[in-house]
């Protein structure tokens, strides 16, 4: 792998963390939450070695844009244009942007969440259709919860449904009833026997919770995972859904057992536990001389199916890297590549990741808190 483009920023990509890509007019874009800066940026990657500022839309107190301290987003295409929605940790919402052109973000609708708090902490969005009209699903980090809004009408966002931890008792389980929603973080979106679901992870309670949300009026909580000695599931952080001959899985990141999770979910009321992968030796450096894996702190994760291979990418806020991992054979997960931060790279504090592909080669895109900025590495060319 190689590093091939970066930009850095520390006015207008101050702190930055949740980054996704989106082409539209032939050109590939990234889109960027910078948290600090309370704005996103929006950047033109169809040269991924000369990333190209194009547009950004910042947060305005009282004036209908609600971006201030954004975290995550995603984004949907709905009625033939593309919109980014995106999480606004401290200004308790989320706000819907038009991002048709990428020059000239503008601000769709913001609509507040609304599960109990002044202060509920939106940190992740994942979208899904359902029965033909389009839903975000939102976590509420301070409010142990998530809340589903209607945004099949981008410009009148509609709150469906709310659906929270419960009674805390510091372990989510069948037994004790609690689910598994305190200090929600990534939320992913499956849909498995032709039911959707919510798999989301909670990062206090150390495990995932999966929920139905095939009614999306009325989500239901179906099973857990949660934490012990022989899983990677302490500080459950990013999640991402892959297929696998014809099983549905979960690659889940453990920010404090720095590893990742794989768990079985074809059968969402039974997961199964497959394995997992973990740092191992903590130099403070990983290296292939030394051995260690870039797994220290993990957060976001993509996946993504390179050659008939399948592949998840981590981000390692705390090693400062990217991890390739091989997860074609689930039991079996092994590393592929990584890459660290260095003086001429933009990876301190990487959190945020998104694949993109450009002719035959395939590269993420990472956001890096520390930096200030984005790296794009190249990761693999396809054959064709």
């Amino acid at each position: 792998i190689k590093s091939v483009g970066s930009v850095s920023d520390s006015t207008n990509l101050d702190g930055i963390r949740g980054v996704e890509t989106y082409t539209i007019g032939g050109s590939t874009y990234v889109v960027a939450a910078a948290k600090s800066a309370n704005k996103i940026m929006i950047y033109d990657i169809s040269n991924p070695a000369s990333p190209t500022s194009v547009g950004s839309l910042a947060d305005v107190n009282g004036g209908g844009v609600r971006l201030e301290g954004p975290v995550e987003l995603d984004i949907a295409t709905i009625g033939g244009t593309p919109y980014a929605v995106v999480a606004a940790h401290n200004d308790d919402g989320i706000e819907i942007v038009d991002i048709s052109d990428p020059t000239n973000p503008t601000s769709a609708a913001e609509d507040a969440m609304a599960l109990g708090l002044s202060d509920d902490g939106p940190y992740d969005v994942a979208i899904t259709t359902i029965g033909g009209s389009t839903y975000a699903v939102v976590t509420g980090y301070n409010a142990d919860g998530i809340e589903i809004f209607d945004i099949s009408d981008p410009t009148t966002p509609t709150s469906k449904a709310k659906l929270k931890d419960g009674t805390d008792t510091g372990a989510c389980t069948a037994a004790n009833g609690e689910k598994c929603l305190d200090g929600p973080v990534d939320v992913e979106i499956a849909t498995i026997g032709g039911s959707t679901y919510a798999v989301v992870a909670g990062s206090i309670d150390d495990g995932i919770e999966i929920i139905d949300i095939s009614t999306p009026a009325s989500p239901s909580s179906v099973s857990v995972v949660v934490d012990n000695a022989d899983r990677e599931l302490d500080g459950a952080n990013g999640i991402a859904i892959t297929t696998i001959g014809s099983s549905t899985y979960a690659v889940v990141t453990g920010h404090n057992d720095d590893g990742i999770s794989i768990i079985d979910i074809s059968t969402p009321a039974s997961p199964v536990y497959v394995s997992e992968l973990e740092d191992g030796t903590d130099t403070g450096v990983c290296t292939a001389a030394n051995g260690e894996r870039c797994l220290d702190g993990p957060r976001d994760v993509e996946i993504e199916t390179i050659n008939g291979l399948i592949y998840a990418i981590v981000a390692s806020h705390l090693d400062d890297a990217i991890t390739i991992i091989d997860i074609t054979n689930v039991s079996n997960p092994s590393i592929v590549a990584s890459m660290y931060d260095s003086s001429t790279k933009e990876l301190d504090q990487a959190k945020g990741v998104s694949i993109f592909t450009i002719g035959v080669s395939t590269y993420v895109v990472v956001g890096s808190t520390t930096d200030d900025g984005i790296e794009i590495i190249q990761i693999m060319d396809r054959q064709i």
